[in-house]
């Protein structure tokens, strides 16, 4: 009798919540089913045709849910693989002629301990609790959309290729609410088939569910719970049966925009007005290519870049950040070249070479608008080929006349989730000169090697021709190849590259060439169970040795991690040796402060130094958290010591605030030079799709205190208002002097036929 009343919450929730509700108290869940322990076994649901729309609200006690069939519950697959999460989630799955809705129950034995502390559109949602759905639309087992939903209804979405590129900036148009109650949270969620392509003759889509509770660090996955597996890898996902009769409607997207602009420089005495229009056309010539026009792109609603310190002689990354280039980016990607996630900063590394990189267009290398007459983008896939075209014209500046630039790539699927490609450029936005572009690259994946592990192999050449006076001509190769293995408990990943001198993509990154790379990386990261207080421990080694073409060293940097420690808090702590060499070819400026003649360089030398790091970080769960960073030792032939602080205050979900400072000593035979840096970051969330954002940092580089102010409302899904402020002061000796100021107010919106 005992085991009847056990299962009565679960019958009642199973039959809709019908007798206890919208949300049932938590069901006790049996031993997880052995077919669920299988690795090659794929879930499925089956979604419900509905003719009358559930209202978006976060409340799941409408009639649609009571016959949509239940699935989960999610399993863990982090920190231990196949086994039940501290908290379940179930979910269902309906549709109509529009859109696509789910439903899921997120229960929680302690809701008041839920961690939801951001709200703003396209936020770093993972820091909190959330829900990620991946779709495979055209259920090819390799691409997917990405919706992500925090407990206060926080959105952030993003696209992968070929299961392995990720890009988050992709904005989609849908919606979503949720709502917490004393059983946990839920979500709704209603996702329009004009958001994403798909093939209309199909029934089944690939389709996983994850869920992150963060005060215990826990991943969930409905399908393939193990941790070398990530959501977006499709091949792994669950099937959504039951789809049919989807239409896109005529495939037609609208984006125009209307902007004025209020610009005032003190120094040159101007105070000039501007009105601009334009948009994107785009248009789905068939359920798998679409074609984009753009007339007089805009990107005055783009985040302005962090300001970052150069203590090398190689050129800056910076992201791309403008939406035009950053939809159907993945299409672009080459040779598995887009660098790696460091888990110490949180960022990715700076790419050693990129044959293809968006932000040379449009952009001066000193990172000021050349302004885009126009452009047109052509992306899809044709039979096993995945096609992009990008054709844009760069207007007319300083004394070079407009240039047209042409990208244009191709892959196509060989095995289960593997690629052969190409790649094509010509022209170059920053000179008049001619640049060609060809490269050609092979991608092996797979998530079977010796049974259990991801194994990703890519191998890629590439040769450029370029008229510029400052190289040789003819093809300048450059030609290479990398595995990574990850696991649970361990990865590895080793690369080589050869870059020839000559070598020069107009429309790439290459800060360094010449030059013949090494690389080996290896992580041994086991789990503890004999500690309650501790949870992971990493060792590392990373190894990177660079010679001339002559096979002479001309740097290498190992860096060892013998401690580092994440504890069941989420804190963690680290140790770091690194271990340096440089050999430069010509002097160069380390550092320059602007307006001074006081120049600090670097000679021709050979040079060797070691450095320690010592790193900690709190959880991201805290409401303060904070991160320091300290590092000393030997610097070229002399010394550095930096100090790098961050302190995150997030209250409420309704404000947050971040404050960094970076403090660099550095003491050479040449000269002496510190350098700070500092940031401010405010966030007022008045709703989730009304946001104000300030960023405002300064260096003593060039004294100069920037403000960049964004306030963004998002009035209908798709639909936007930017109000976008930036100032810059110039510190003098009687204060901070404002130079510039520049107000947008911007409105764009999407319509869909």
């Amino acid at each position: 009798m005992r085991r009847v009343f056990r299962y009565i919450p679960l019958l009642c929730f199973s039959a809709g919540g019908l007798l206890c509700g919208e949300q049932s108290p938590i069901p006790e869940l049996e031993e997880i089913p052995a077919y669920r322990l299988k690795r090659n076994y794929r879930p499925e649901v089956t979604a419900v045709r509905v003719y009358e729309p559930p209202k978006i609200d976060g409340h799941l006690d409408e009639a649609v849910w009571h016959s949509a069939p239940m699935a989960g519950p999610l399993l863990q697959y982090q920190p231990k693989s196949y086994t039940h999460l501290d908290q379940q989630t179930f979910f269902r799955v309906a549709y109509d002629d529009n859109n696509l809705y789910v439903a899921i129950w997120c229960w929680d034995t302690e809701p008041n301990r839920i961690v939801a502390r951001l709200m703003r559109r396209d936020d770093q949602l993972w820091y909190d609790d959330a829900i990620n759905i991946h779709l495979d639309t055209f259920n090819d087992l390799r691409n997917s959309y990405t919706f992500i939903v925090n407990p206060n209804g926080a959105r952030h979405d993003a696209i992968s290729t070929n299961n392995a590129n990720y890009n988050s900036r992709w904005d989609g148009v849908w919606n979503a609410k949720t709502q917490i109650n004393e059983y946990g949270w839920q979500v709704e969620l209603a996702l329009p088939f004009t958001t994403f392509s798909f093939d209309p003759e199909s029934s089944q889509w690939g389709l996983n569910i994850g869920r992150r509770i963060r005060r215990s660090d826990q991943r969930g996955i409905w399908s393939s719970p193990r941790n070398s597996v990530r959501g977006y890898y499709m091949s792994e996902a669950g099937k959504l049966n039951g789809l049919s009769g989807l239409k896109q409607g005529m495939g037609i997207e609208l984006n125009p925009y209307i902007l004025g602009k209020q610009a005032v420089d003190k120094d040159l005495g101007t105070d000039d007005f501007e009105f601009e229009w334009g948009g994107d056309f785009r248009y789905r010539i068939t359920p798998k290519i679409s074609a984009t026009v753009s007339y007089n792109t805009d990107f005055a609603a783009a985040e302005n870049d962090a300001r970052q310190v150069n203590l090398t002689r190689f050129s800056l990354f910076f992201p791309e950040k403008r939406r035009f280039f950053l939809e159907d980016a993945g299409v672009f990607n080459f040779g598995g070249l887009g660098g790696r996630f460091r888990r110490r900063t949180g960022t990715r590394s700076t790419p050693v070479i990129l044959p293809y990189f968006s932000r040379r267009i449009g952009l001066s290398s000193a990172g000021e608008v050349v302004p885009l007459v126009g452009a047109v983008k052509l992306t899809g896939r044709v039979g096993d080929f995945d096609v992009g075209v990008i054709d844009a014209v760069v207007d007319a500046n300083r004394d070079m006349d407009s240039q047209n630039i042409l990208v244009g790539r191709v892959t196509r699927e060989i095995f289960d989730q593997s690629t052969i490609g190409a790649l094509f450029t010509h022209g170059d936005p920053n000179s008049e000169y001619e640049n060609l572009l060809l490269g050609t690259d092979i991608q092996y994946l797979t998530n079977t090697f010796l049974n259990n592990y991801r194994l990703e192999l890519n191998g890629f050449a590439v040769a450029t021709e370029s008229g510029h006076p400052n190289f040789e001509g003819g093809l300048a190769p450059v030609f290479g190849a990398n595995a990574v293995l990850p696991a649970d408990e361990f990865d590895i990943e080793v690369a080589l590259m050869h870059v020839d001198d000559d070598f020069n993509p107009a429309t790439g990154f290459a800060p360094r060439t010449g030059v013949r790379r090494y690389y080996t990386r290896l992580v041994h990261k086991p789990y503890i169970d004999s500690k309650d207080w501790l949870r992971q421990m990493y060792y590392t080694y990373e190894g990177e040795y660079i010679t001339d073409l002559s096979n002479q060293r001309q740097s290498s940097k190992h860096l060892f991690t013998p401690l580092q420690l994440l504890f069941e808090s989420g804190d963690t702590f680290l140790m770091e040796i690194e271990s340096s060499t440089d050999a430069p070819v010509d002097d160069f400026r380390i550092y320059n402060v602007a307006g001074d003649d006081d120049d600090v360089f670097i000679s021709v030398q050979d040079y060797s130094w070691t450095r320690g790091i010592f790193a900690l970080k709190t959880s991201s769960r805290r409401k303060l958290r904070f991160q320091h960073d300290y590092s000393f030792g030997n610097f070229y032939d002399g010394t550095r010591m930096e100090n790098t602080s961050e302190l995150v205050y997030l209250p409420s979900k309704h404000f947050g605030a971040e404050l960094s400072y970076s403090d660099q000593d550095v003491e050479l035979s040449a000269g002496d030079f510190n350098i700070k840096l500092a940031s401010l970051t405010t966030m007022v969330n008045f709703t989730p799709d009304l946001t104000w954002s300030t960023v405002a940092q300064y260096d003593n580089v060039s004294d100069t205190l920037g403000i960049n102010s964004r306030l963004i409302w998002e009035y209908r899904p798709g639909a936007r208002v930017f109000l976008v402020i930036n100032q810059s002061y110039l510190d003098e000796v009687t204060g901070f002097v404002r130079k510039q100021m520049d107000t947008t107010l911007k409105l764009s919106s999407i319509f869909r036929f």
